[in-house]
């Protein structure tokens, strides 16, 4: 399905019935990182997922300060009042910043490996994130180059035994043409609101989803931003990275649903989860 939004289209897929669950990729991915997690969240819920702009399949230029105004236009495309919102990485900065801004639309907030507004470390340089690099790559029309160093960093490693998940994120990266990257400033990303400040008074249950493998940056970002929650759990998966949706498929699923169904006050939901961890 595609959603109107300023500048052009984004492309949006749906799934499933009931309670709604909207998903936010990461860099430089799109909805199909999160096909493990339709698939099953489409029996208990409502989910929708799209390619977030200058992603994917989405025609509308990047530009993540319209973000938060491409969320609402697909809740309102779908007739939601308010959502579960999960965002993963680059993602889940965009569901802070409308967490922090938007609370009322908001049932429960759920991030995976946040990269969180306001808070600023010195990144160690394998953990760092070459961006101003990328950009003269891309803009040298070197995207292939920008592919291969991305897919080699940390927050990209899958572990032993994943190999048909390797090729599916290569796949996924493959599709990334750096359109964001062509007009990169670190200004471009600033946001112009106290996002820690304001989900200090945030209200509504929070899921902070983290791999015991992920970078000690993001790690770090993940604990200060539970400190400054008033409702927020975390959830650590023994075996992963930054990708943990994908390495520990099944379990983080079932937290997810778990989590929602309980915020929800969904009782059926919660037994037939309960019946398929015993599987």
């Amino acid at each position: 399905m595609w959603v109107d939004v300023d500048g052009g289209r984004l492309h949006v897929v749906t799934a499933g019935r009931g309670s709604p669950i909207l998903l936010l990729h990461g860099w430089p991915l799109d909805h199909r990182v999160f096909e493990p997690q339709i698939r099953y969240l489409e029996r208990f819920f409502h989910v929708v997922a799209f390619d977030r702009r200058g992603f994917g399949r989405s025609e509308a230029p990047p530009d993540l300060l319209r973000e938060l105004d491409d969320i609402d236009r697909v809740m309102q495309a779908f007739g939601l009042g308010s959502v579960h919102l999960l965002g993963m990485s680059q993602g889940a900065r965009v569901a802070l910043r409308f967490a922090a801004t938007r609370p009322q639309r908001i049932r429960s907030l759920i991030v995976q490996a946040p990269a969180v507004d306001g808070i600023a470390l010195d990144e160690p340089e394998p953990e760092r994130i070459p961006m101003d690099e990328f950009a003269k790559l891309a803009r040298a029309g070197r995207m292939d180059e920008v592919r291969e160093r991305w897919l080699a960093h940390p927050m990209m490693a899958l572990g032993a035994g994943h190999a048909r998940l390797k090729r599916r994120v290569e796949e996924i990266v493959a599709g990334y043409e750096g359109k964001d990257l062509l007009d990169y400033s670190p200004g471009r990303q600033a946001f112009p609101h106290d996002v820690l400040g304001s989900l200090s008074r945030f209200e509504r249950p929070c899921l902070v989803l983290t791999g015991a493998y992920e970078t000690a940056t993001r790690r770090e970002h993940a604990r200060r931003l539970l400190e400054s929650l008033p409702d927020g759990e975390e959830i650590v998966f023994e075996h992963s990275g930054h990708l943990c949706n994908l390495t520990e498929e099944h379990a983080y699923n079932l937290q997810v649903a778990d989590f929602c169904a309980r915020v929800d006050g969904d009782s059926r939901t919660q037994e037939a989860l309960a019946a398929n961890r015993l599987l």
